[in-house]
C-alpha cells in the first residue's frame, strides 16, 4: 500500500523542501534466515514494490489520457543498492520511502530508503524509464506524469550535489 499526491495529511512525510511516496512491505518469515535477519534479495524486492507502486500510479495517468494507451513499459534500467543495516524480522509493516532525484525527458532517477530515516537499513538510486514497445525506444513521460514526479521532487539543491549520484 503505497500513498501518492498530493498526499492526505499523515501520509505525507517532509524533510527540507522534499515530499515522499511511502510504501508499506510486510517482512515474509520466507525472507529471513535462522537469525531473523532479512536477505539482501528480499530487501531489493521490496524496493522494487514500492518502485511498481509509483509505476502503476505514473501507468494509470497514461491511460487515462489516451484510452488506446501505447504499448508501454517502466524499466529498471540501473539500480544501485547500498546495504547498511542489518534488517531483522518486525510484526509492523515495514516503510519504504521513495524521492524522486531528478526528472528526466523519458525517465526518472529515485531514491528508495528502507526502514526509518535516522537509521536506514539500506538505500537505492534506482533509474527507472519509460519504453514503448512497439517502437522499441523510450517513451516521453507526459506532462501529468512529470508532475505528479516533480511532487516528489528536491527542487531545493543541484544534482551535482546529490552524492553516489547516477550519471
Amino acid at each position: 500500500m503505497g500513498s501518492f499526491g498530493p498526499p492526505a495529511t499523515g501520509q505525507q512525510k517532509k524533510g527540507i523542501g522534499r515530499e515522499r511516496v511511502l510504501h508499506h512491505v510486510s517482512i515474509r518469515w520466507s525472507d529471513v534466515n535462522a537469525y531473523a535477519i532479512v536477505s539482501d534479495a528480499a530487501l531489493a524486492t521490496y524496493i522494487e514494490e514500492a518502485r511498481g507502486a509509483l509505476i502503476r500510479r505514473l501507468a494509470d495517468l497514461t491511460t487515462e489520457r489516451h484510452k488506446a494507451a501505447p504499448h508501454l513499459v517502466y524499466l529498471t534500467v540501473r539500480q544501485r543498492i547500498d546495504y547498511l543495516l542489518p534488517l531483522r524480522w518486525q510484526e509492523e509493516p515495514l516503510v519504504i520511502s521513495l524521492r524522486v532525484l531528478r526528472i528526466r525527458p523519458s525517465a526518472a532517477e529515485l531514491l528508495a530508503r528502507v526502514g526509518c530515516d535516522s537509521a536506514p537499513c539500506a538505500e537505492a538510486r534506482v533509474l527507472s524509464t519509460c519504453w514503448n514497445t512497439a517502437r522499441h525506444r523510450p517513451h516521453l513521460l507526459t506532462s501529468a506524469q512529470r508532475a505528479l514526479l516533480a511532487h516528489y521532487s528536491d527542487n531545493t539543491r543541484s544534482d551535482d550535489c546529490i552524492p553516489g549520484k547516477l550519471r
